[in-house]
């Protein structure tokens, strides 16, 4: 397979932060959150992943799915990656890391699930209706901004439309999607029919699990908050900020202060 990967952080960092972007997206849609990080803490590097079928990584070995692509990610670390003393994924991703941390329970291990969650559930959410609204789009377009403004009119924010359309390759005169819309909607249907609550329920001893919930998403729903809740103790966290699905995109600072007050220290 073919794995894309950007560093972010100097090569003498000691530390690796992985960061797992959602469905539809890239590695590079967290590399405003990625320098932040790493001017503040230079000891970091971030390691900003493709995923399988994203981006400009091929599609992965072991399957599309949750855990294909943890594994998928599992081997390139092993390979020729970094020991990530960080996981980080938002969405799709966040349930990917979930998996990986599944893998690796005798590895100290930091994981921050940004707006998703271990649970099983009903399709739906902004993902969900956001493949709704492309599928009911033209399939070309005479530009990308044609395709932002069908996506803003479809009710997501301009800011979210311009992400999406990033999606989009130049083909002679017109532009058309670089995804496979049939691979997303299996993707997604994977995704909510995954369970990795034993990650959570049964914490490895050396992992630390951050949840950040966004105020108007329903990624994760209100019985899976109470759960993790329930768990809390100082290995189990959940944060609950302003914002929306994409928080990471609209309000990436709310993101930027919670890795920083939370990251591993440097012994010493």
């Amino acid at each position: 397979m073919s794995l894309a990967t950007t560093r972010v952080g100097a090569d003498t960092a000691s530390r690796h932060l992985v960061m797992l972007h959602g469905i539809y997206g890239r590695g590079r849609n967290w590399q405003t959150i990625a320098k932040a990080v790493v001017s503040a803490r230079p000891e970091y590097a971030c390691w900003l992943v493709d995923l399988p079928r994203h981006g400009d990584s091929g599609a992965g070995a072991h399957g599309d799915g949750v855990r294909g692509f943890a594994a998928d990610i599992d081997d390139w670390l092993r390979n020729q990656g970094p020991t990530p003393d960080v996981l980080l994924g938002h969405s799709f991703g966040g349930k990917v890391a979930l998996a990986m941390a599944e893998h690796r329970r005798s590895e100290p291990l930091q994981v921050w699930v940004i707006d998703s969650t271990p649970e099983t559930k009903a399709a739906g959410g902004s993902a969900w209706q956001m493949l709704e609204l492309v599928r009911s789009l033209p399939e070309t377009f005479p530009s990308r901004e044609s395709a932002t403004d069908a996506i803003a009119a479809g009710g997501y924010s301009r800011g979210v439309a311009v992400w999406m359309s990033t999606n989009l390759i130049r083909e002679s005169d017109h532009f058309v999607w670089r995804l496979d819309f049939d691979v997303m909607d299996q993707l997604l249907h994977n995704f909510f029919t995954t369970d990795l609550w034993s990650v959570v329920t049964d914490r490895a001893p050396g992992h630390d699990l951050h949840f950040l919930r966004a105020s108007t998403s329903s990624a994760m729903s209100d019985a899976a908050a109470l759960r993790v809740e329930s768990l809390a103790d100082v290995h189990v966290h959940l944060h609950r900020r302003e914002g929306t699905h994409w928080i990471h995109s609209e309000s990436p600072q709310v993101v930027i202060d919670l890795l920083l007050a939370h990251l591993p220290l440097t012994p010493g």
